[in-house]
């Protein structure tokens, strides 16, 4: 199953948000963060012994130099003229009059769809990052700003409190509802119980006045 989505982020003709004639500031992101370097620093001295051994063992160090010129290279840079994409091995631009729409991925990296041609991957670019895109780019693309989307987040927030308030109230609605007709039949059974002594006392009562009569006394001849 394809984990990847239209989006209703689309591009326009012309910068919405610039003030003043003053351009927003360029945007970079990186598909790895750069202190990811102290880690290429540990594999190459753990290779270090190795690699030291002389002989092709040298090469080993190749693999932390490709993973540290992977880190460093791997980019994506927005601003008002477009998108620049950066690899390992050669780079790539694309207008903003070139953008058509930006195809979301839940798990990878935007894609910017053009006119004609292939997807461009915006190396570092995630979903949460569109806010900083949509600036970047001068109100070329429409999508929130972060501020709009730390307000859409802390309102999601209150509505998932409200309805977890909601639901411990319809938790205590029911609770009430069950315990009410078990204390109605605890009263009805102790009305039964008293009802039952008084029949029992008054049948005693009068089993008691039907065996005691008055008594004659017997006379000597």
């Amino acid at each position: 199953m394809s984990d990847e989505r239209g989006t209703a982020v689309t591009t326009t003709d012309g910068p919405d948000d610039e003030q003043d004639g003053a351009a927003p500031g360029p945007a970079v992101f990186r598909a790895v963060p750069t202190v990811s370097l102290v880690a290429i620093g540990f594999l190459a001295l753990c290779l270090s012994p190795i690699a030291f051994q002389g002989g092709p063992w040298f090469l080993l160090f190749l693999i932390p130099l490709a993973g540290a010129a992977w880190i460093v290279r791997s980019r994506t840079r927005v601003d008002t003229e477009g998108l620049h994409v950066r690899r390992l091995l050669g780079s790539r631009s694309m207008a903003w009059s070139d953008v058509a729409t930006l195809r979301l991925v839940d798990r990878g990296w935007v894609r910017a769809v053009p006119q004609d041609g292939a997807d461009l991957e915006l190396r570092g670019v995630r979903i949460r990052d569109l806010g900083r895109v949509g600036e970047a780019s001068g109100g070329r693309i429409s999508a929130p700003s972060p501020a709009e989307a730390e307000a859409a987040a802390e309102h999601a927030r209150e509505l998932e409190a409200a309805r977890m308030r909601i639901a411990r109230l319809r938790e205590q609605v029911q609770s009430a509802d069950d315990a009410e007709p078990a204390a109605n039949t605890d009263a009805a059974d102790t009305a039964n119980t008293d009802d039952t002594a008084a029949d029992t006392a008054d049948s005693e009562a009068a089993d008691s006045d039907h065996g005691s009569g008055p008594t004659t006394p017997s006379t000597g001849t």
